[in-house]
C-alpha cells in the first residue's frame, strides 16, 4: 500500500523533500497545508500535489495520512506536530524540532504518551557514507581519534525580517546550521561534550551570526565546531587520529569520504539517488510500517539532549528569543 505523506509548510526546504520523495518507492506527498489556503493551493498545483489546505486541522480532518512532514518556521513546529500526533499521525519534524528544550519536550512527551511515531529530521544521521567512515574508525585505520574539526557557514544578506536574522523566528546560525557540526561530533564520540567553551558574534537583531565552539568529549577527544550565517566557512569535516585522518567533504550532505593513512589516500563515494533527504524519508516509512514509535538511529532522547545543549550554548552567549521571555523562561 502506498505511504501517504502530508506536509505542513511550503518554504524553500520543501523542494529538497519533494525531490527526494521521487526516489522513495511506495511513498508520495498527498497533501500540503499552509497558513494561507491560496498560497498552499498554488504550491500544490506547481508541484503536482493532489490536495491543499489552509490549516493543519483541515488537512488532518480531510485526509488519511501515514505521516506528516512539518517544515514551518522553528517556533511553530510544536503546535503543528502536536496536532498531528493528537490525530494519531506520525510526524517528521524539520530540525531543530523546536527552538528550545521546552518545545522539544512538549512534542516528545505527547508522542510517547500517545504511542505515535515522531522523529527530528536530522537527515545527515542517515547518509550511507557515514557507515563507511565508522568502519574505517572501528578498524583502526586512523588510530585513536584525537580531534574533529567541522564548520558550516554561508554569507547571507542581513535582512532583519528574514528567518535567519529574525529573533521572533528563532533565527541565528546555531539552530539553522550549527546543529550539523554538533551532531557530527556527538555521532563520532558517542556522547555529549564533557566541557566546552563558546564565543559568538551576536548581531544587531540579537541573534547569533557566528558561533565557535571548542569542546572536549569522553576519552579526551576534542572538537572545533563553527557555524555562521554571515561568513562562508569551510564545509569539510576532518577527523584526525594518531595514525591518519578522514576528510568528509560537505559533511552535512556527504556522499564521499577520503581516508589518508600510511602515506596513502583512498576515496569512497556513495552518490545519492536524489539529494540525501531520501534516507530519512525511508527511515520514517520503515519505522511506521514496522509499528515503531521512534527511530533507533535518531532517537527522541538524542533530540532532547541536543535541544538542551543548544539552550545551554545560547545561554552562554546571551541569545534569548522574545517568545521565551514572554513565556517566562
Amino acid at each position: 500500500m502506498d505511504f501517504r505523506f502530508g506536509m505542513v509548510g511550503h518554504g524553500h526546504i520543501t523542494g529538497q523533500f519533494l525531490g527526494a520523495m521521487e526516489v522513495v518507492e511506495g511513498a508520495h506527498v498527498a497533501a500540503v497545508a499552509g497558513r494561507d489556503a491560496g498560497r498552499a493551493g498554488a504550491f500544490a498545483q506547481q508541484n503536482g500535489i493532489a490536495a491543499s489546505y489552509g490549516s493543519v486541522d483541515d488537512m488532518l480532518q480531510a485526509e488519511e495520512l501515514d505521516a506528516v512532514y512539518v517544515c514551518t518556521p522553528h517556533p511553530s513546529h510544536a503546535e503543528a506536530a502536536i496536532a498531528c500526533i493528537d490525530a494519531g499521525v506520525a510526524v517528521l519534524v524539520e530540525k531543530p524540532i523546536a527552538p528550545n528544550l521546552e518545545g522539544a519536550t512538549r512534542i516528545v512527551d505527547v508522542a510517547q504518551a500517545s504511542g505515535v511515531f515522531a522523529m527530528e529530521a536530522m537527515w545527515t544521521r542517515f547518509l550511507p557514507i557515514y557507515e563507511v567512515v565508522r568502519g574505517w574508525i572501528d578498524d583502526g585505520r586512523i588510530g585513536d581519534v584525537r580531534q574533529i574539526t567541522a564548520s558550516f557557514g554561508f554569507a547571507a544578506p542581513v535582512m532583519p525580517e528574514h528567518r535567519l536574522f529574525n529573533p521572533d523566528l528563532a533565527g541565528g546560525s546555531l539552530l539553522d546550521v550549527g546543529v550539523y557540526p554538533l551532531h557530527l561530533a556527538r555521532w563520532l564520540y558517542g556522547a555529549p561534550p564533557v566541557d566546552y567553551g563558546v564565543v559568538a558574534r551576536v548581531g544587531e537583531t540579537n541573534v547569533d551570526e557566528i558561533v565557535s565552539i571548542s569542546a572536549s568529549y569522553p576519552g579526551r577527544g576534542l572538537a572545533q565546531l563553527s557555524s555562521s550565517v554571515v561568513a562562508n566557512l569551510e564545509s569539510s569535516a576532518v577527523i584526525a587520529g594518531t595514525d591518519g585522518s578522514i576528510e568528509i567533504p560537505v559533511f552535512w550532505a556527504a556522499d564521499r569520504a577520503i581516508l589518508r593513512a600510511g602515506g596513502q589516500e583512498a576515496t569512497e563515494a556513495m552518490p545519492h539517488p536524489a539529494n540525501g533527504f531520501e534516507y530519512e524519508i525511508r527511515e520514517v516509512v520503515d519505522c511506521v510500517r514496522a509499528g515503531r514509535t521512534e527511530s533507533e538511529r535518531m532517537p527522541l532522547s538524542l533530540t532532547l539532549e541536543m535541544a538542551g545543549l543548544c539552550d545551554e550554548i545560547r545561554a552562554r552567549i546571551g541569545v534569548v528569543y522574545p517568545f521565551e521571555t514572554e513565556m517566562g523562561q
